[in-house]
């Protein structure tokens, strides 16, 4: 285990920015809005933030006054609990994001020793160079470092991935997995249920979740079959990048976060190099996919549905045929990015139910 700093090259910066300061922009319908996906006048204008006044040395300072560590290729942050006795947690992120996500919550969860670690391929953690780095294959490193730090018992949370990586951890682990804390249902560990068992809410939460899979799916079936074309246009134009990442925050927010923290998004996976190598979860999950059954685990489940274009509001009676649910809130505010859009409301839920555990 080893002490890590971030420090970007100058010529890399460099680079980004002249990128950045000469793109060649497409044309868009008139009127035709987000429909067809980036909105042509909000990525250029995120773009020329991005370019001129956005400084990611002051992120480079401010990510640094938190302690960092790699450990066997995983990049993970750092924080002991001020009373030097916190509940071991480990938050894991999703995509199109980052460890970035949990830095404005990590204040608020003072009573804890957590435990944010990159995931494979995403920032500062290379993914290893072969196929099958799935939920389970994530879950068995999170395992080992959290032993590695010392810990027999402790929790998890995550969304999106990190809800698959999450779930597997505490099916895998449940002697050492206190309790697990859930933003999102990771789709390819929904329960399988006959249309005929159904409840009325369930059914019309399908409907919803069939309607956002026919307008916004599209990236997935891309990244799940053919991921390696896509990426040579993202890792090689930050505008595209800029674009392509952009509208998942857009669309799968309830507001938008700013343009500081998404240029940094837009930045970590920039210098990293690491939107072509992130991508691959989904190929991996689709081709390697694990066999989930009920967790016992107790689980707790904040709903954040709030996303632009809706997903739909899971029914409690569709999670329970798959987890031990003991925790369950619904949020006025907050969408699909929990941990970036509304860390204080999740902070507090997770404490909550912890607390009830320890």
């Amino acid at each position: 285990m080893e002490p890590f700093r971030i420090h970007v090259a100058d010529e890399v910066l460099i680079d980004l920015r002249a990128r950045l300061r000469n793109p060649r922009w497409p044309d868009q319908i008139p009127g035709v809005g987000w429909e067809q996906g980036t909105e042509l006048s909000w990525v250029r204008r995120l773009v020329s933030y991005w370019a001129h006044e956005f400084d990611w040395r002051g992120w480079e300072r401010r990510l640094n006054a938190f302690n960092h560590f790699t450990w066997e290729g995983i990049h993970f942050v750092y924080q002991r609990a001020v009373s030097g006795r916190g509940v071991p947690l480990i938050l894991t992120h999703g995509w199109p994001s980052s460890f970035l996500d949990y830095m404005d919550m990590l204040p608020m969860l003072e009573h804890f020793d957590v435990v944010v670690p990159s995931l494979p391929g995403y920032g500062f953690s290379p993914r290893p160079p072969k196929v099958g780095i799935n939920y389970r294959y994530v879950s068995e490193r999170w395992h080992r470092l959290m032993s590695e730090l010392g810990y027999s018992r402790y929790g998890a949370s995550g969304y999106d991935f990190g809800a698959g990586v999450t779930t597997i951890l505490a099916l895998d682990h449940p002697e050492s997995v206190i309790g697990i804390h859930l933003t999102t249902l990771e789709s390819d560990l929904a329960p399988v249920v006959d249309e005929t068992e159904l409840s009325d809410a369930e059914r019309s939460y399908l409907a919803v979740s069939r309607g956002w899979d026919t307008t916004e799916r599209g990236y997935s079936a891309i990244q799940s079959t053919k991921p390696q074309t896509v990426r040579y246009g993202l890792n090689d134009s930050p505008a595209g990048l800029a674009a392509y990442v952009g509208e998942k925050w857009h669309s799968w927010s309830d507001v938008t976060p700013t343009d500081d923290f998404l240029c940094a998004t837009f930045t970590l996976y920039w210098i990293t190099q690491s939107i072509t190598s992130s991508m691959r979860d989904y190929w991996d999950n689709r081709w390697h996919p694990v066999d989930s059954s009920y967790v016992s685990t107790p689980t707790a489940f904040g709903l954040f549905a709030h996303q632009r274009v809706p997903e739909g509001e899971l029914p409690r009676s569709y999670l329970e045929r798959l987890y031990n649910i003991q925790r369950w809130t619904v949020f006025p505010h907050g969408g699909h990015f929990a941990p970036a859009e509304e860390p204080a409301a999740l902070a507090r839920d997770l404490s909550v139910f912890f607390r009830g555990l320890s």
